[in-house]
């Protein structure tokens, strides 16, 4: 589920249907980009979701949208960023086995919905502080790597002023610098 917060109506309309299929035994396995977390509708979805014996986990950055079911036939949209434009529907081995394994690598290193954060102030970034500079580091705007990450651009700025303080940079470039020395970069 790429692109953070989803609007309070589609999460409405699918928990009938999630629900259906969870009853029927389905497996179900979402992942969402950490800036899920900080929107209380699609939080308390997943929670939900959670709860009914889906399993929900959180990481950074994602790839495009994409559903497998039964590891034999694979969705994805034809225009990651509009998805009105419709989707692709494939039983193509090949095909469906590289979207697969695209999706177990982003599962194991994604982070379940209900572990703890605990992080001390001198320890290393996480792993989306650290997406969050390599994107700056790779010349991205504030903007453009806030929408990478599914995050406002207050958020992209507010945790770069964080990692600014940890570090004891007094600007963006001293922070740059320091983050390579400490081997982050």
């Amino acid at each position: 589920m790429p692109g953070g917060a989803l609007s309070e109506a589609g999460l409405e309309a699918s928990r009938p249907l999630d629900r259906r299929a969870l009853a029927r035994g389905v497996e179900m396995r979402s992942i969402y980009q950490d800036s899920a977390r900080n929107d209380p509708a699609t939080l308390a979805y997943a929670r939900w979701l959670t709860g009914e014996g889906g399993q929900v986990r959180t990481t950074p950055l994602l790839p495009p949208r994409l559903l497998i079911f039964d590891r034999s036939t694979s969705l994805v949209p034809i225009d990651p960023t509009n998805s009105r434009l419709g989707a692709l529907c494939t039983t193509a081995p090949g095909i469906v086995a590289s979207l697969l394994t695209l999706f177990e690598q982003t599962w194991n290193s994604a982070v379940p919905l209900d572990a703890d954060r605990p992080r001390p102030a001198d320890s290393k970034p996480n792993t989306g502080e650290l997406e969050l500079l390599r994107l700056l580091a790779s010349g991205m705007t504030d903007e453009a790597a806030g929408k990478r990450l599914g995050v406002s651009l207050r958020t992209v700025r507010r945790q770069m002023s964080a990692l600014m303080e940890r570090l004891n940079a007094s600007s963006r470039f001293e922070a740059g610098l320091k983050a390579a020395q400490q081997g982050w970069l």
